[in-house]
């Protein structure tokens, strides 16, 4: 909304003498003296909604600083040189993960089963958002390379699945993955599926947020966005006090992803960034195709063995074979494949039975891809007992607590 330039001085003096400091002013009281200041000097009272606009244009790193200290704005400020190849687009993919504030709601009794985690990648070179996965499951190497492996697809499919319109022209091969130094990132899944399509994996600097300044910053932007949303935790505790999140709670996980969507792809992509001074949207095209300044590295190569992709990013465990077939988890899985590979020994170190890279999906264990090293393809095993229903990973240690709770420690699959 455009004011006049008495009301907007008036707005600007208020923030910087009032809201900007250590004190740590609530908004609807700063709002308040900006009322109280136009109404003293016979100017027009701007909208609160127009107020709180004007505070969230000012970079999230002047604010917290001001109010919170100089440690507390670091993890907003982007390291100069910390990526000095971000310099066209998916030279650099950086990803984080955090858990969202709202209270989700199940498919089927709409009953409020609890909060999300929400794993995201940007490009660095235009802060577009590469791709993202959102599960009630905390971090771990599931949701990295579900986000990696989205990132890097076509977004086609991914559009119908949401049921949103929107340009999402993002694809390809990134050259390096920034991460975090938490554990799911070392593990030796993700490290094995970079290296084998060719992406550089680099990790943040201990004890140095701001490394990861680009990611947490957007992360902050759009998940301010959900304390509006019914179902809200808030982030302070103060306003979370007296509102009942659980009561409030009516989207389901697929309903807040298809919100996400609009919020990203919709918003997001199409505002102006204060850094770049234009959009995310266009900063990529720009990056792409090129501009008045400086040429385009032209379209990335598509990837078109959509299914190795997705298995080369699942988490993996090496097992013997026996006669029985492979067993994870206390679930024996069979195939036909597996029969050469009993009794299999270690090649040069004969006293060593030998084990196979298995990949499974936690989300559905009723079958796991089992590695033959010979023919170098993956070849689906599932349960040796077919009777067995299809469940998650989750599911089934939930059911193994609750026999180990009862006593039951010898019960089989």
């Amino acid at each position: 909304m455009r004011l006049d330039e008495q009301t907007e001085a008036i707005i600007a003096q208020v923030i910087k003498e009032r809201f900007l400091k250590s004190q740590k002013l609530k908004m609807k009281r700063t709002y308040k003296e900006v009322e109280r200041d136009c109404r003293k000097a016979g100017a027009l009272v701007p909208h609160y909604n127009t107020f709180v606009q004007r505070v969230r244009s000012i970079a999230p790193e002047i604010r917290v600083r001001a109010r919170e200290g100089r440690n507390a704005a670091l993890k907003y400020r982007s390291q100069r040189g910390s990526f000095p190849g971000a310099d066209h687009p998916y030279a650099v993919l950086q990803i984080d993960h955090t858990p969202v504030d709202l209270i989700l709601v199940d498919e089927i009794h709409r009953l409020p089963v609890g909060r999300p985690w929400i794993t995201v990648a940007i490009d660095v070179y235009s802060r577009l958002v590469a791709g993202w996965y959102v599960s009630f499951d905390p971090p771990g190497t599931l949701g990295t390379g579900m986000c990696i492996a989205n990132a890097i697809l076509r977004k086609d499919q991914r559009l119908a699945d949401l049921g949103v319109e929107y340009p999402w022209p993002c694809q390809g091969i990134a050259a390096a993955i920034h991460a975090d130094n938490a554990r799911e990132f070392r593990g030796n899944a993700l490290a094995m599926a970079c290296q084998e399509w060719g992406i550089h994996l680099k990790f943040r600097k201990v004890k140095r947020p701001n490394y990861g300044g680009h990611i947490e910053r957007l992360l902050g932007t759009l998940l301010s966005e959900i304390h509006a949303l019914p179902g809200t935790t808030f982030s302070d505790p103060g306003k979370r006090e007296n509102y009942d999140s659980e009561g409030h709670a009516v989207m389901t996980l697929k309903e807040f992803e298809r919100w996400f969507a609009h919020l990203v792809l919709g918003q997001y992509h199409h505002r102006v960034h204060s850094t770049l001074s234009v959009t995310p949207l266009k900063r990529y095209q720009e990056g792409i195709l090129g501009s008045d300044t400086q040429p385009g590295i032209g379209h990335l190569p598509v990837v078109t063995d959509v299914e190795k992709l997705r298995i080369d990013f699942l988490p993996f465990e090496t097992r013997v074979v026996r006669p029985a077939g492979i067993q994870i988890a206390n679930i024996f899985y069979y195939a036909d494949v597996l029969q050469r590979w009993v009794g299999a020994r270690q090649p040069g170190k004969l006293r060593e039975k030998r084990k196979f890279v298995v990949r499974y999906d936690p989300r559905d264990i009723s079958s796991v891809l089992f590695y033959d090293p010979d023919l170098k393809r993956h070849f689906r095993a599932p349960y040796r007992d077919v009777r067995r229903p299809a469940m998650s990973l989750w599911e089934l240690r939930a059911v193994q607590r609750d026999l180990k709770a009862k006593g039951k420690t010898n019960a089989d699959e």
